[in-house]
């Protein structure tokens, strides 16, 4: 088989959980369950809390108070064709965390599992759009942020709390920190894309 033929498999990726909940006390339960379900999460990569805007589509479900948005990123590489088992996984940690309290609302926590590799950060979701591409099992993907020009950027289509710029602030040592790990392994970005980080 001739080198332009040759098979190219995709490094690993960083998982992430993006939590979004309006009772902030939450979030030890749900880092103790991701953990459990997952592996060891990595402390210096908790974000702070993100102000999470105001929607007609959570606050149906989620009540009108203030959500906060919080990421919790795996300390294991994860196969990049692993999303959407974790999707579906994540939605089970959603129904059962809602089972063992007594909440206010009909949706106490959402949480959004993601990838980020070198060049991108992708969600998972359950709804299908023109942007997003199918990946099996009832679960659809998307490219939410592109890294370019030194930076994370957003997309026509990107959520309106991802395009924060300080989401790519807390991202951007996160990503190098992976580059640093993937020294010798062939990436798709050119080498003024790599410097450029």
């Amino acid at each position: 088989m001739s080198s332009r033929h040759q098979r190219r498999m995709a490094p690993p990726a960083r998982l992430f959980f993006a939590v979004i909940t309006g009772f902030e006390g939450l979030y030890d339960r749900v880092r103790e369950r991701i953990a459990h379900r997952f592996g060891e999460l990595v402390p210096s990569e908790e974000s702070p809390l993100f102000p999470f805007p105001a929607t007609r589509t959570y606050g149906r479900t989620m009540g009108e108070g203030p959500l906060l948005r919080k990421f919790f990123f795996l300390r294991a590489p994860w196969p990049q064709e692993g999303l959407a088992a974790v999707k579906h996984a994540a939605i089970e940690l959603e129904d059962a965390i809602q089972a063992a309290g007594d909440f206010p609302v009909e949706r106490a926590v959402n949480i959004d599992p993601g990838l980020l590799n070198d060049c991108r950060i992708i969600l998972a979701s359950t709804k299908d759009h023109a942007h997003r591409i199918y990946r099996g099992d009832s679960i659809w993907e998307e490219i939410t942020l592109v890294f370019r020009n030194g930076r994370f950027e957003a997309l026509p289509w990107t959520y309106p709390d991802f395009r924060n710029p300080a989401y790519g602030e807390f991202f951007a040592p996160i990503r190098q920190r992976y580059l640093d790990s993937l020294q010798g392994t062939i990436l798709n970005f050119s080498p003024a894309e790599k410097n450029s980080g």
